[in-house]
């Protein structure tokens, strides 16, 4: 009993901290989740947490060495090493295209979050997920806008099978646009043809070359997946 109370205050302590890591990797998650990113709602909260349990557990250890040989930096260290490893798990490259950056920086940022709340530094690290939703929602916007960087969707073409008419206008489309039908995901389902592409959801020139796929005799749909 006498072990409980003595021990009551930690693990108060520890409840606190951890709370506040799944509220923060929680909000970040969910603006990650809203846009269909691999490193979503549960992943963020995981990484939060398990952030501030590794920097609480330093901190402790530290205390019930006494003035020993420990430092609470070793640990941290090697969070931020592996960390740096499922980050870059999530980067993908794909005929040119490297994507996942975004989401790899955010698991990076996050395990901060969470070390900074192990630390004992709860304003710190609810500042700092405020701090990186204004980035998120309000940065985004700017970066397309501004400096006219391309935000990807899949679209998906279903071409019916006439001869090699439909085909013929479709790469001339794609020439014309710079692309190659042999760049993409192009193949035969039952009585039809389904290519899927990526095009620009904020440039003309990208709505445009969709308009002019969409008006091919044979296309009988164009979707966009996401």
């Amino acid at each position: 009993m006498r072990a409980w109370i003595d021990l009551n205050p930690m693990l108060l302590d520890f409840l606190g901290k951890a709370v506040l890591a799944i509220v923060c990797g929680g909000l970040i998650g969910a603006e990650r989740e809203m846009r269909r990113k691999p490193a979503g709602f549960r992943t963020n909260i995981l990484i939060c947490l398990g952030s501030m349990l590794f920097m609480w557990i330093s901190f402790e250890v530290t205390t019930l060495v006494g003035g020993g040989p420990a430092d609470p930096g070793r640990i941290a260290s090697q969070v931020v090493t592996g960390i740096g490893f499922l980050g870059a798990g999530t980067i993908i490259q794909s005929r040119g295209r490297v994507t996942g950056l975004t989401s790899a920086a955010m698991i990076w940022v996050v395990s901060a979050v969470g070390m900074a709340i192990g630390a004992g530094f709860r304003a710190v690290g609810i500042l700092s997920t405020t701090l990186i939703l204004m980035v998120q929602f309000g940065l985004g916007f700017l970066e397309r806008r501004v400096f006219g960087k391309c935000l990807y969707l899949d679209c998906q073409v279903t071409l019916n099978d006439n001869g090699p008419k439909t085909r013929q206008a479709l790469d001339r489309a794609l020439q014309a646009a710079g692309r190659t039908r042999e760049a993409f995901d192009f193949k035969r389902l039952n009585d039809h043809y389904v290519l899927r592409l990526q095009y620009c959801d904020v440039h003309q020139h990208h709505k445009r070359f969709l308009s002019d796929v969409m008006r091919i005799d044979g296309v009988s749909e164009v979707r966009t997946l996401g």
